[in-house]
C-alpha cells in the first residue's frame, strides 16, 4: 500500500510539476507582452505629450493673435472717434471763418460805396441788405458764446490757419454786392447745416463700418478657434491621463507577475520535500513542506517559527504512541488546546491527508487574505516612514532653534556689554563736561575780577566821577563773589573727584598716585577737614589738579570705547568663513527631511492607491463572475427559444397535414380515426422535447 502511494504522489508531483513549469513559461509571455505593451504606452505617451506641447503653443499663439487684435480694433476705433472729433471741430472752425470773411467782406463794401457817392436810396437798400446778414452774425455770435468751451481748446489749430485767413481777404476785396449776398446766404446755409451736423453727429464712413464689422467676425471666429483648441486641450490631457493610469496598471501588473514568479521559482525546488519524509514542517501559510535548502532565504522570525513547528510535529509523528500530559505542558499548549488538535488529528485517516487539508487551506489563504495583509502592510509601513519624516523634520527644526535662541542669548549678552561700557562713558563725560564748566565759570570770574581792577585804577574811566566809582565798587564786588562761588564749586568737585578716582596730583607734575593704592584714610575723611578745606584758597595747583582730572577722565573714556563689540544684526545670521559650511549643512539636512517628508507622504498615498486598486480588483472579479453567470443564462435563453420555434414548425406541418388529410375523400372512418389517433402521440413527442430541453437550461442556470 506505502509503495502504490508513493508511485500515486509522485505521478501526483509529476504533473503539478509539469504545472508549475507551464504556468512559468505563461507567466514569462505574459511578462515580454506586458512589457512590450508597456514601452508601446509609454511610445504614445511621449506621442501625446508633444503633441499637448504643441497645442499649448498653438493656444499661446492665438491667445497672442487675439491680444494683437484686440489691440489694433481698439486702435481703429479710438482714430475713428478722434476723426468725428475733427469733423466736429473743422465744421466749427468752418463756422467761425466764414462769419469773419463776411464782416471783413461788410466793411470794405461800405468803404466803396461811400466813396462812390451813391444816392441815397441804393445807400437805403444796401442797408436793408445788410441788415439781415446782421441778424444771421448775432445769431453766429450767439452761438459762439454756447460754444466757448471750445475756443480753448482751438487756439493751437486757429494758429495754423491764420495764412488761410489772409489770403482769402485779398481775394475778396474784389466781390461785387450781389456776390457777397450770395456768399453770405451759402454761409447762413453753412452754418445752419454745421449746427444741425453738431446735434445729431456726422455718420461714420462706409469702408470704417465694414472694416469694423469685419474685426468683429475675426475676433469671434477667433474666439470660437480659441474655445475649439481648449477643448482639444482638455481632451488630450484626460487621454493622457488614461494613458498613464494604463501604464501605471501594467507596471503594477508586471511587478505582480513578477513577484509571481520569483514565489513559483521559490517554492518548485522545495516542492519534492513532501515526498521525502512525513516528518518535515509544513508552512502554515501555503501548507508546503520546508527545506533546509530554502532556509538562508527566509526571515529569522519565519525559521523560528517554522524550526517550533518541525519539533512539535517530529514529536507527534514519531511513533504512534498517545501525548502525555508532561509533553504538552513541556511544549507550552493548554490541554484545551491539546484536546482540539487531538480531535482534529482523529478525523484524519493518516499524515498525507493531514497535508492535503492544510496545504489546501493554506493555498486558500494565500490567495485570498495574505493579498489583504500585504496591502495593509505595505499602508500601515508606507504611513510608519510618514510619522518617522515628520518626526526627523521637526527634529531638526528644533535644533535650528536652540541654536538661532543660543546666537541670540550671546549677542544679548554682547548687547549687555556694550551698554554698560556706554554707561561708563556717558559717566565720565558728564564728569568732564562738569570739570570743563567749572574751568571757564573760573576763568570768566577771573576776567571779571581783573576788568573791575582795571577800572578802580582809572583805566578808560573820566576823573571825578562818583557814578563810576560806585559802579565800579559794585562790579569788583560781584567779581569776588563770583570768584568765591567758582572756587567754592571746584574745590567741592576736586574733594568730590578725590573721593572716587584718588588722583592726589603734584604741584610740578602729573604724576599721581593709582587709584588702586588708594589707602582707606581717603575714604573716611571728617566733616571738619572738608570745611577746613573749603576755607582755603583756590590755587594754581588745584586748577592744574582739575585740569589733570579732566585728562585722566578723557583717557578713561578712551579706554572704556575700546572695549566695545562690533554687534551684528538680530534678524541676519552671521556668516562667517569657518560657521559658513555648517550653516549649508544644516541648510541642506532641512531640506532633506522636507524632501523625505514628501516622499514618505507620497509612499503613503500610493499605499492607500494600492489598498483602494485590490478592492477594485476584487469588485471587478465579482462583477466579471455576474456577467459570466448573465451570458450562461442567455445561452440557456437562447436555446429555449429555439427549442419553441422548432415545435411551433412543427405544429405547423401538423396542420398542414391535418388539413390535407381531410381534404381526401377516399380513405375510410378507420383511417380517419387512426389519423386523429396520431396527432396526439405526436404533440407528445415535442412535449417530452421540450421537457428534456427546460432540465438542460435549469442545469446550465444552477453551473
Amino acid at each position: 500500500r506505502g509503495l502504490a502511494g508513493e508511485k500515486r504522489y509522485s505521478k501526483e508531483f509529476s504533473a503539478s510539476l509539469a504545472l508549475h513549469l507551464a504556468a512559468l513559461a505563461s507567466l514569462k509571455g505574459d511578462i515580454v507582452e506586458l512589457n512590450k505593451r508597456l514601452q508601446q504606452t509609454e511610445r504614445e505617451r511621449d506621442l501625446l505629450e508633444k503633441k499637448l506641447a504643441k497645442a499649448q503653443c498653438e493656444q499661446s499663439h492665438l491667445m497672442r493673435e487675439h491680444e494683437d487684435v484686440q489691440e489694433r480694433t481698439t486702435l481703429r476705433m479710438t482714430r475713428l472717434h478722434i476723426f468725428c472729433l475733427f469733423m466736429y471741430i473743422c465744421n466749427f472752425l468752418f463756422t467761425f471763418l466764414e462769419e469773419d470773411e463776411y464782416s471783413e467782406l461788410r466793411s470794405e463794401l461800405s468803404q466803396s460805396q461811400h466813396e462812390a457817392n451813391e444816392d441815397s436810396r441804393s445807400v437805403d437798400q444796401d442797408q436793408t441788405s445788410v441788415s439781415v446778414p446782421e441778424n444771421q452774425s448775432t445769431m453766429v455770435t450767439a452761438d459762439m458764446d454756447n460754444c466757448s468751451d471750445l475756443n480753448s481748446e482751438l487756439q493751437r489749430v486757429l494758429t495754423g490757419l491764420e495764412n488761410v485767413v489772409c489770403c482769402r481777404k485779398k481775394s475778396g476785396c474784389s466781390l461785387s454786392v450781389a456776390e457777397v449776398d450770395r456768399h453770405i446766404e451759402q454761409l447762413t446755409t453753412a452754418s445752419e447745416r454745421c449746427d444741425l451736423a453738431i446735434k445729431v453727429g456726422p455718420p461714420p464712413p462706409h469702408s470704417l463700418c465694414k472694416e469694423l464689422a469685419g474685426l468683429r467676425e475675426e475676433n469671434e471666429s477667433l474666439t470660437a478657434m480659441l474655445c475649439s483648441k481648449e477643448e482639444e486641450l482638455h481632451r488630450t490631457k484626460a487621454t493622457m491621463n488614461a494613458v498613464r493610469e494604463e501604464r501605471d496598471r501594467l507596471r503594477r501588473r508586471v511587478r505582480e507577475l513578477q513577484t509571481r514568479l520569483q514565489s513559483v521559482q521559490a517554492t518548485g525546488p522545495s516542492s519534492p520535500g513532501r515526498l521525502t519524509s512525513a516528518n518535515r514542517p509544513v508552512n502554515p501559510s501555503t501548507g508546503e513542506l520546508s527545506t533546509s535548502s530554502s532556509s538562508n532565504d527566509i526571515p529569522i522570525a519565519k525559521i523560528a517559527e517554522r524550526v517550533k513547528l518541525s519539533k512539535t510535529r517530529s514529536e507527534s509523528s514519531s511513533s504512534d504512541r498517545p501525548v502525555l500530559g508532561s509533553e504538552i505542558s513541556s511544549i507550552g499548549v493548554s490541554s484545551s488546546v491539546a484536546e482540539h488538535l487531538a480531535h482534529s488529528l482523529q478525523d484524519c485517516s493518516n499524515i498525507q491527508e493531514i497535508f492535503q487539508t492544510l496545504y489546501s487551506h493554506g493555498s486558500a489563504i494565500s490567495e485570498s487574505k495574505i493579498r489583504e495583509f500585504e496591502v495593509e502592510t505595505e499602508r500601515l509601513n508606507s504611513r510608519i516612514e510618514h510619522l518617522k519624516s515628520q518626526n526627523d523634520l521637526l527634529t531638526i527644526t528644533l535644533e535650528e532653534c536652540k541654536s538661532n535662541a543660543e546666537r541670540m542669548s550671546m549677542l544679548v549678552g554682547k548687547y549687555e556689554s556694550n551698554a554698560t561700557a556706554l554707561r561708563l562713558a556717558l559717566q565720565y563725560s558728564e564728569q568732564c563736561i562738569e570739570a570743563y564748566e567749572l574751568l571757564l565759570a573760573l576763568a570768566e570770574s577771573e576776567q571779571s575780577l581783573i576788568l573791575g581792577q582795571f577800572r578802580a585804577a582809572g583805566v578808560g574811566s573820566s576823573p571825578g566821577d562818583q557814578s563810576g566809582d560806585e559802579n565800579i565798587t559794585q562790579m569788583l564786588k560781584r567779581a569776588h563773589d563770583c570768584r568765591k562761588t567758582a572756587e567754592n564749586a571746584a574745590k567741592a568737585l576736586l574733594m568730590k573727584l578725590d573721593g572716587s578716582c584718588g588722583g592726589a596730583f603734584a604741584v610740578a607734575g602729573c604724576s599721581g598716585q593709582p587709584w588702586e593704592s588708594l589707602s582707606s584714610n581717603s575714604h573716611t575723611s571728617t566733616t571738619s577737614s572738608t570745611a577746613s578745606s573749603c576755607d582755603t584758597e583756590f590755587t594754581k595747583e588745584d586748577e592744574q589738579r582739575l585740569k589733570d582730572y579732566i585728562q585722566q577722565l578723557r583717557n578713561d573714556r578712551a579706554a572704556v570705547k575700546l572695549t566695545m563689540l562690533e554687534l551684528e544684526s538680530i534678524h541676519i545670521d552671521p556668516l562667517s568663513y569657518d560657521v559658513k559650511p555648517r550653516g549649508d549643512s544644516q541648510r541642506l539636512d532641512l531640506e532633506n527631511a522636507v524632501l523625505m517628508q514628501e516622499l514618505m507622504a507620497m509612499k503613503e498615498e500610493m499605499a492607500e492607491l494600492k489598498a483602494q486598486l485590490y478592492l477594485l480588483e476584487k469588485e471587478k472579479k465579482a462583477l466579471e463572475l455576474k456577467l459570466s453567470t448573465r451570458e450562461a443564462q442567455e445561452q440557456a435563453y437562447l436555446v429555449h427559444i429555439e427549442h419553441l420555434k422548432s415545435e411551433v414548425e412543427e405544429q405547423k406541418e401538423q396542420r398542414t397535414r391535418s388539413l390535407s388529410s381531410t381534404s381526401s375523400g377516399g380513405k375510410d372512418a378507420a383511417g380517419k380515426v387512426g389519423r386523429r389517433a396520431q396527432p396526439p402521440s405526436r404533440r407528445a413527442a415535442p412535449t417530452a422535447r421540450g421537457l428534456l430541453m427546460c432540465r438542460g437550461t435549469a442545469a446550465i442556470l444552477e453551473i
